[in-house]
């Protein structure tokens, strides 16, 4: 099962970036908080940002893989674009830096005005006190520092696994139930490419504006949103995808939001427009 993996308005910590621009991290206009300051920054929302923000298209733990973006356990300690096994863009495979807070720091209080024409842009300022949790909470998670992870309660922090999706997680529920996903699938070699919109409905089932296409959803025990479609007009008929529901919890609305790989040779961009056709609630069963 393919990670669901969001490219441009769920904001990625993505480095992927042009090489040849100067680092914006060097404005002098930019606050960028220091060592001390980061150490002191809040853990816990540090990684309820990530969750939300970053962890659709990023792993970070020590022995996690690749999803749309590079893993980024060790982050710190590697010049930008080595990772292996990862495929990085020509320019950032040339590239002569290595990531710090520092540069993090430029990238997400400006995703469209650092190093301008980056392939994995992100659509607004990450701000300033969310950046610096998300500093201390990458930090620790990647190894790069020895501070002591902050214990936590699990039951304080887990929403009543009893109440309803609806309750559990609000914000995703409200922006994926009632609005349109739209989906571009395109397979050059196959010479296929084709467009349509998916409706996720409260019940459990998914509609789509192709009627040969439908499916159902899940959220798992471990709170990703798990999908299948099938009658798709590909090889293979079906496709099956999940995503953490934390990815979802900045509703954003863009045509293009995200992009995956469900097949081999296959690209799959999606995004989330307002609304949707009165018929898909009026019709429950399909």
């Amino acid at each position: 099962m393919n990670g669901f993996q969001f490219m441009a308005l769920v904001p990625c910590l993505f480095l992927s970036i042009l090489a040849n621009t100067a680092i914006a991290a060097d404005s002098p206009d930019l606050d960028t908080p220091t060592l001390e300051e980061i150490e002191a920054a809040d853990y816990m929302k540090g990684k309820q940002s990530f969750q939300g923000r970053c962890s659709a298209c990023h792993t970070l733990a020590a022995d996690s893989g690749d999803i749309a973006g590079p893993g980024l356990w060790g982050v710190f300690d590697r010049k930008a674009g080595t990772k292996e096994g990862f495929t990085y863009s020509k320019t950032l495979q040339s590239s002569d830096f290595q990531w710090t807070p520092q540069q993090l720091n430029a990238w997400l209080a400006d995703p469209q005005g650092y190093l301008p024409g980056n392939i994995m842009g992100i659509p607004e300022p990450v701000p300033a006190n969310e950046r610096i949790n998300i500093f201390k909470f990458m930090l620790i998670e990647t190894g790069k520092v020895d501070w002591p992870r902050p214990e936590t309660n699990f039951a304080d922090t887990q929403m009543d696994q009893d109440k309803p999706y609806s309750e559990r997680f609000p914000s995703f529920w409200n922006h994926l139930m009632f609005n349109t996903t739209r989906y571009h699938w395109v397979n050059e070699e196959a010479g296929i490419d084709f467009k349509f919109d998916a409706y996720f409905k409260t019940d459990g089932t998914v509609a789509t504006s192709n009627k040969k296409i439908t499916g159902f959803w899940h959220i798992t025990d471990k709170n990703f949103f798990c999908y299948a479609l099938k009658g798709m007009p590909n090889k293979v008929g079906h496709m099956v995808e999940c995503f953490p529901v934390a990815a979802m919890a900045i509703p954003r609305f863009k045509e293009e939001l995200w992009v995956s790989k469900p097949q081999p040779g296959v690209k799959l961009t999606g995004g989330i427009l307002p609304s949707r056709p009165d018929w898909v609630y009026a019709d429950q069963s399909t």
